[in-house]
């Protein structure tokens, strides 16, 4: 049941995440080098060449690069100066609480003793990276490092490595916030072997816990720090720029029957139309002063019908007193339509904050004296749910026919490597999708083909039309994926047969308008990062060792044109270990070794953060590394 089951801990306070900023590149698409530049100009900006996993110096030095990467530059396209390697130069990649605290729990008939857990506070750090750096993409990843909740000393909760990806996107989040600090995102993470000390708990036989949570209103910690030249004096100082953001979140049990562990399952109810009006003066990342939900998901358990709106309704940010309250567009209403006939669920409450952060924005609807609606879903079992509001004259959220869910949301393949098994969650495995309709998941047997949409999302300012790959595809089946060519793939679903033709429109012509609205908030997706190899045996002693070490061809300017000169530009939180220096680099070998081994892949000790070193690079850098260790 994923979250939906009991017993529910919700909490809610502030993160922080400090991520890197000069592999955005999110100008590639608006603004180009003007005619002063000569031998690139009409280039457009961008940093990073993230199909070869590079950095553009457009001809300059490694120095002159890092000086201009952190001023203002007049580019064309843009009325203000633009800081290439944007907010955040100095950002290490870091995630960790600010403030979070529990703020309710529920255990419904499960036994668990939830009470005085209210004030409890939640610690976890950890890390973040995206699968594809370019513009915005629709999985960020979220790596737990440690998780505690309740005291040091005596823990009710608490866990190791985990991975989070971030989905359902919503650029609508705020009607008074543009930009980022408008989005939210939502993160689902299992936690299994997760040690819980509640009482009770233990008869619940679970395997651990999830944790699920929504981030948003993304704000520096000091608003000054948005201005050019607050930010060129904060790089002056080689300081860092993180914001803070919301967070509401859900504990949960975690049983070993469940197979899906990236998302609740259930019916998907989703809005493609911005329909609800915003106030005259509302400051939001609408063109036209109309936003639209985000999804919803409902599960159904015997009488038990539940609903999980933690990212779906908007909030309403007022500058003045810097509260951030639910945008209030009136009374909300589930509803089940099936044949002719609509049978009210009940109403939704979205509208009290602190309420709904206090029950995890878990709905619960109880059925059980609904007779009405029981016989509509006995003699309709093609019944579908929508959230009516009265005042926008109509529906604002609807159940789709099919729910896409995939364990491998963001993953890696190797350029030249198996076409069929990705880099996840630090071991390869197959990628597929399950599908449910009307919250039932479909076997291979009774589900229709599924047509494999792929769209090439790099470069940004250039991206790939999305073309089909497979028309057959079926629960279960693994991914097919041409794995030749580096660089970033995204690939999304869906089922067109005559009862269900795709909607207009969908999926979109190319990536450019799959990251917007609606589709990078609505619609599946599976993001794989291609990376590039190259054949570097003339390098190595012994190429087909599993350990090769270099021999006299392998110096260090190899290894710093291929491996370490991109990481040294655009990331300088790795200047702790200076990547231009020979000697530097052959002082920290042993280290290299053991912070670029795979088997550390998911912790925040693995290096490059980034996690894009591709495997003949990594073998590159080690041997490297091997051979000056024995000369030391």
């Amino acid at each position: 049941m994923s979250v939906f089951d009991y017993p529910r801990i919700n909490v809610q306070g502030t993160i922080q995440l400090n991520p890197g900023t000069a592999n955005n590149d999110d100008y590639a698409s608006s603004a180009t080098f003007p005619e002063t530049w000569q031998a690139v100009a009409g280039q457009p900006l961008g940093l990073i060449d993230s199909k070869n996993v590079a950095a553009r110096t457009y001809g300059m030095s490694d120095e002159n690069f890092i000086a201009w990467a952190q001023k203002g530059q007049t580019f064309v396209g843009s009325s203000e100066p633009i800081i290439p390697a944007e907010w955040n130069y100095y950002g290490d990649m870091d995630m960790q609480s600010v403030s979070i605290q529990v703020v309710g729990a529920q255990a419904g008939s499960c036994g668990v003793q939830v009470d005085g857990l209210v004030g409890t506070e939640l610690m976890f750090n950890g890390s973040i990276t995206d699968i594809n750096p370019e513009g915005s993409p629709p999985a960020t990843q979220f790596f737990i490092e440690l998780l505690r909740l309740g005291p040091h000393s005596a823990p009710l909760i608490s866990a190791g490595l985990s991975k989070g990806v971030g989905q359902w996107i919503n650029f609508y989040r705020n009607v008074n916030i543009r930009a980022d600090g408008g989005a939210g995102s939502y993160v689902y993470h299992a936690l299994p072997g997760a040690t819980i000390n509640i009482p009770g708990w233990d008869k619940l036989h679970a395997i651990g816990a999830i944790f699920r949570y929504y981030l948003y209103r993304a704000q520096f910690d000091n608003p000054d720090n948005a201005d050019n030249d607050t930010i060129e004096k904060l790089y002056e100082q080689q300081k860092c720029n993180p914001k803070v953001l919301e967070l509401v979140g859900t504990f949960a049990p975690l049983y070993a029957t469940e197979k899906l562990t990236v998302a609740p399952t259930g019916r998907l109810m989703t809005w493609d139309t911005p329909n609800i009006e915003t106030p005259k003066k509302s400051n939001n990342n609408s063109s036209d002063g109309k936003v639209a939900l985000a999804p919803g998901v409902l599960h159904r358990s015997g009488d038990l019908l539940t609903a999980d709106f933690s990212g779906t309704f908007p909030d309403n940010y007022h500058d003045k007193d810097k509260t951030n309250p639910k945008f209030d567009f009136g009374a909300v209403n589930l509803v089940a339509v099936g044949g002719s006939d609509t049978v009210p669920v009940g109403p939704v409450d979205y509208a009290d904050t602190a309420g709904g952060n206090a029950i995890g924005w878990l709905f619960d609807f109880d059925i059980s004296s609904k007779e009405d609606l029981k016989n509509l879903l006995k003699d309709h079992p093609d019944t579908t749910f929508k959230l009516v509001s009265e005042k926008v004259g109509g529906d604002v959220l609807a159940e789709v026919d099919y729910y896409f869910v995939s364990n491998q949301q963001a993953i890696y393949g190797e350029q030249h490597g198996p076409g069929s098994l990705f880099l996840n969650n630090g071991t390869t495995e197959p990628a597929t999708v399950s599908v449910f309709h009307l919250g039932v998941e479909l076997t291979a047997e009774n589900c229709p083909a599924i047509t494999v949409w792929q769209c090439r999302s790099v470069p940004l300012q250039s991206p790939g039309d999305a073309v089909p790959i497979s028309t057959t595809f079926k629960p279960g089946d693994h991914l097919q994926v041409d794995v030749s060519e580096p660089g970033n793939r995204l690939f999304t679903f869906t089922i067109n047969n005559q009862d269900n033709p795709a909607p207009v429109g969908y999926p979109p012509k190319s990536y450019s308008s799959f990251m917007n609205p609606p589709y990078v908030t609505n619609a599946p997706q599976i993001s794989l990062r291609i990376l590039p190899n190259e054949d570097y045996s003339r390098y190595y002693l012994n190429p087909a060792s599993d350990e090769p070490v270099g021999n006299d061809l392998l110096t260090f300017d190899i290894v710093y044109k291929h491996v370490l000169q991109g990481y040294y530009l655009l990331y300088p939180v790795m200047k702790f270990l200076p990547l231009n220096s020979p000697e530097a680099v052959g002082k920290r070998a042993r280290a290299i070794l053991k912070r670029t081994d795979p088997s550390i892949w998911m912790s925040t000790m693995y290096m490059p953060r980034t996690r894009d070193l591709s495997d003949s690079r990594r073998r590159l850098l080690q041997a490297w590394c091997r051979k000056a260790l024995l000369k030391q």
